[in-house]
């Protein structure tokens, strides 16, 4: 019977979370990038971004440029998070508020960021490519 209970406590104990996305916490820091998909409920609306590029500092500040013009705002990352502000939702701050959101992360590699919005209902896509 304590075999058996061992045995048992060593399935509990050595299971794994295979959910954990692919993370490379620095590669945002590095170069500038664009947005290569930006979708919302099927929708592709990623020429809205076309002209823009984003740089990610080291210290937490999110810069998107457009014709020399300078949108200044945040991000960070988490295990699972990718933090983005650069403004709030509204008309009058489209495209760029659509990418404030904490996002969900699907990939973040030295080439790629992959995220979708943490709202299911939402069905949001994004990806940035390295430029």
């Amino acid at each position: 019977m304590r075999k058996i209970a061992l045995v048992m406590l060593l399935f509990v104990s050595c299971s794994r979370d295979d959910n954990s996305p692919a993370i490379d916490p620095n590669a945002p820091t590095s170069g500038t990038w664009r947005v290569t998909l930006f979708s919302e409920r099927g929708d592709n609306e990623t020429n809205d971004f076309n002209g823009y590029t984003f740089t990610f500092g080291s210290n937490g500040t999110a810069v998107a440029t457009k014709n020399g013009a300078n949108q200044n705002g945040t991000w960070s990352i988490s295990s699972k998070k990718f933090n983005l502000d650069l403004g709030v939702k509204s008309d009058a701050n489209k495209p760029l508020g659509e990418l404030t959101d904490d996002w969900k992360i699907i990939s973040v590699g030295t080439n790629e960021i992959k995220l979708t919005d943490d709202n299911a209902s939402s069905a949001e896509f994004l990806t940035f490519t390295k430029n």
